[in-house]
């Protein structure tokens, strides 16, 4: 049904291979403070005319401190959503098994993996950053939705951090060190998840209606503007934190240019790249018929 050529055993071959410990990240590392955290294209300070340079890099580091914590948020409804799967062939196709249960074990290290990052952040800052609480909540709201939507749901998740890494981070060498090592490992093993999600939303897909497949778009979207709104959340708790470690306080006109600037650059972020990845796209056309545009729409209105 999907056009592709990956396997559950290429994937298990090249999780063995890059596999990697959280202390090959970690261990006698610190962020460098002196260092922007994100490329401007996931953060969108540099257009912000209210804020002097200093500012700007201070607001660059506290959404990169943001940007670590929502990937651990997120990962909390994959997990218990790949086990699942696994253990449907516990007794089956090993290999299959065996990829998802590496699937969901390397979610668990990379939610550590961003745990510490985040509380390191913490130590070298300066101030407490506020983050969005009650990622168990949202994990519950999203596992209540179709398994299939959950499935795409995941895979745009995993494709945006694919052309995040390789697009904006890899070769931007004035970024902090140790950002780019979190964000290289977080890379290399969702390389490989991207390749899983996209062999199971198959295997879904295939037993249902096109009824049934649209509606599974449609809660996609729908779970997608729950997502905007934990980011207007994020963005009003990345203007506290930046008024606590400059001294300022920002009048109501400097905290509408923050928030317009900063939204449009976390919507492109963590919506619009998935949206529009070439790979989602490509999946969306061959499972539906009015999901490509209502997708399109929806990136759209975010882009405006």
């Amino acid at each position: 049904m999907l056009t592709h050529n990956y396997t559950y055993q290429e994937c298990l071959d090249i999780s063995k291979r890059v596999s990697w410990l959280e202390d090959d990240v970690l261990a006698d590392k610190n962020f460098d403070f002196s260092k922007r955290f994100l490329p401007n294209r996931l953060a969108g300070v540099d257009e912000i005319g209210c804020l002097s340079d200093n500012e700007k890099l201070l607001l660059n580091q506290i959404m990169g401190n943001a940007y670590c914590h929502i990937f651990a948020f997120v990962e909390e409804f994959i997990i218990p959503t790949v086990t699942e799967e696994a253990m449907k062939d516990v007794y089956g196709d090993e290999v299959r098994a065996r990829s998802l249960l590496r699937f969901a074990e390397e979610e668990f290290k990379h939610q550590e993996l961003f745990r510490r990052s985040v509380e390191l952040f913490g130590q070298g800052f300066g101030v407490e950053c506020g983050l969005i609480p009650g990622r168990e909540e949202v994990a519950q709201v999203v596992r209540s939705k179709s398994k299939l939507a959950v499935m795409v749901l995941t895979a745009i998740i995993e494709w945006f951090t694919q052309l995040h890494y390789i697009e904006h981070v890899r070769d931007d060498s004035d970024l902090d060190g140790l950002m780019r090592d979190l964000l290289r490992f977080h890379w290399m093993e969702e390389a490989q998840h991207a390749k899983l999600d996209t062999l199971l939303i198959g295997e879904v897909a295939e037993d249902l209606t096109l009824e049934e497949r649209e509606a599974a778009i449609d809660e996609v979207l729908e779970l997608g503007g729950a997502v905007d709104g934990l980011l207007a959340q994020q963005i009003g708790l990345n203007i506290d934190a930046l008024e606590r470690v400059t001294g300022r306080t920002f009048t109501d006109a400097e905290k509408e240019e923050i928030t317009a600037k900063t939204q449009r650059a976390c919507r492109w972020t963590f919506l619009v790249s998935g949206l529009e990845h070439p790979n989602i796209v490509r999946a969306v056309g061959e499972l539906t018929t009015e999901g490509p545009g209502k997708v399109a729409g929806a990136a759209a209105a975010l882009s405006a």
